[in-house]
């Protein structure tokens, strides 16, 4: 069998842990005997990965259904500009123009940059006081282009991407966190990546490599 691409078999590894998790406790059960300590507590901790499981299975169908429309040339620094001004997000400080222009669907390329937006301004805010997150974009290898997300916040605790790009449940709003997951597929159905940086001097950047047009 083939292997999965990347962002697939990331997926297939988070949904794995509520799975193992359920299976260990299943086996807890079936050995345990009646009144046996611990029985009660291995109920109700199985309830909570099977619930946890059907959210994330939800989110991970969600992102996999994502698929991209027309290609076209997109001008990604009015696509930014606009996300910016028409979304309640934050204060966001945007690049002059001219940005390089790229090739994609510019739904999908307006989901992702909103997505990496909303991550800065959250680390931002974690680490208060800061200026507020920049994007930009400029000309990378082999034709592409790098749109950059900076923040100046607490920076990654790793830069690893398999360690950060993470289907997850957060715990301050009990939903899925799919913000990266997300990012990373529209990333691979461009042919582009998602890259991270801890810069000399404090906060993150995220660049996400695109085809140029």
């Amino acid at each position: 069998m083939a292997a999965l691409p990347g962002d697939l078999d990331r997926l297939l590894h988070d949904l794995r842990g509520p799975l193992n998790a359920a299976s260990m406790h299943l086996e807890i059960l079936k050995r345990a005997g009646p009144g046996e300590p611990g029985a009660l507590a291995s109920v109700e901790a199985l309830r909570q990965e099977v619930g946890r499981l059907a959210v994330l299975l939800a989110a991970a169908f969600q992102v996999v259904a994502l698929e991209c429309g027309a290609m076209a040339a997109v001008d990604l620094a009015a696509l930014v500009r606009n996300i910016v001004n028409e979304q309640p997000l934050g204060p966001v400080t945007v690049a002059a123009a001219p940005w390089p222009r790229v090739r994609g669907d510019a739904r999908l390329l307006g989901l992702a940059a909103t997505h990496l937006i909303r991550n800065a301004l959250t680390a931002t805010t974690a680490g208060a006081g800061q200026r507020p997150p920049s994007v930009s974009a400029r000309p990378a290898a082999a034709g592409q282009v790098a749109l950059v997300v900076r923040d100046w916040g607490p920076g990654f605790r790793t830069t690893n991407s398999r360690a950060l790009i993470r289907l997850a449940i957060s715990p301050a709003t009990g939903k899925p966190a799919v913000g990266l997951v997300v990012t990373e597929r529209i990333a691979r159905l461009h042919q582009g990546t998602l890259e991270f940086r801890n810069p000399a001097d404090g906060g993150a950047e995220v660049t996400l490599l695109l085809p140029g047009a």
